[in-house]
């Protein structure tokens, strides 16, 4: 597995956003509350591209066995046509590498952790028995950690160093997310957005279908995630793209 190599941004506290997002919402106070909360499974291939040229791709494989740990899921909270709604995915993976890095060192260790958020506030601007559909605005989030562990050959004396890199970006986002039933259990929900601002752009696309219980919802789909960071990043553009399982709770 190679390394991914980070890009320049800010850090930015994302409960201050969603906080702002929950005190300028103006809902309907007749209305109920209902929330959503998924977790779901995703096994992607990670594809980048560096300022240089140069591809890499971590494979589904590599995934499986390279990770350390991994937390993905979703919330949203509804009142009325307005809702509240964010995604979450995090990531740790290492992986053992005697790539060469220059005459005196050898890669020996490959660490790579990763956040991914995306709040969002959204409007239901269509809505029948057959079809939902929403508006929705919002930033995406992305916070890269790369660790590379190199030791050191001869004629040198045994040893090891580690090189750390981390960086964030933020971009504003626009989308339209529904759902078409294709029975009164069976439906297809989709999501498509887009944006930029610390990246030249990114944008998100995933479809599924699934399955209606009583409290919850099995859903199985395709999700593909990337981002242009720019020619001024060392990796110029990510994909994250493959398949995913999970299901959907509701109260």
């Amino acid at each position: 597995m190679k390394s991914l190599w980070v890009v320049p941004g800010k850090r930015v506290t994302v409960g201050v956003l969603i906080g702002s997002l929950l005190f300028a919402t103006g809902v309907a106070a007749e209305e109920d509350w209902g929330f959503d909360l998924s977790a779901y499974g995703w096994l992607p291939i990670i594809e980048t591209e560096s300022d240089s040229g140069d591809k890499s791709e971590i494979t589904r494989s590599d995934i499986v066995d390279n990770l350390d740990m991994a937390a993905m899921w979703a919330a949203r909270a509804r009142k009325g046509k307005w809702s509240l709604s964010s995604d979450f995915i995090y990531f740790d993976l290492s992986n053992d590498d005697d790539s060469p890095s220059g005459p005196l060192l050898e890669l020996d260790k490959v660490g790579l952790k990763a956040w991914v958020v995306t709040p969002t506030i959204g409007y239901t601007v269509h809505h029948t028995d057959k079809q939902s559909v929403d508006l929705y605005a919002g930033a995406r989030y992305i916070w890269l950690e790369a660790d590379l562990t190199f030791k050191s050959i001869a004629p040198l004396l045994p040893g090891s160093r580690k090189a750390t890199d981390s960086a964030s970006k933020w971009d504003a986002i626009v989308g339209v997310r529904g759902t078409y039933r294709l029975s009164d259990k069976w439906y297809i929900p989709y999501n498509v957005n887009a944006g930029t601002g610390q990246s030249d752009y990114t944008w998100q696309a995933n479809g599924a279908v699934a399955y209606e219980f009583s409290k919850l919802d099995a859903v199985f789909g395709w999700r593909y995630l990337t981002w242009d960071f720019g020619d001024d990043s060392s990796i110029k553009d990510l994909t994250v793209n493959g398949p995913f399982v999970g299901a959907i709770f509701h109260w």
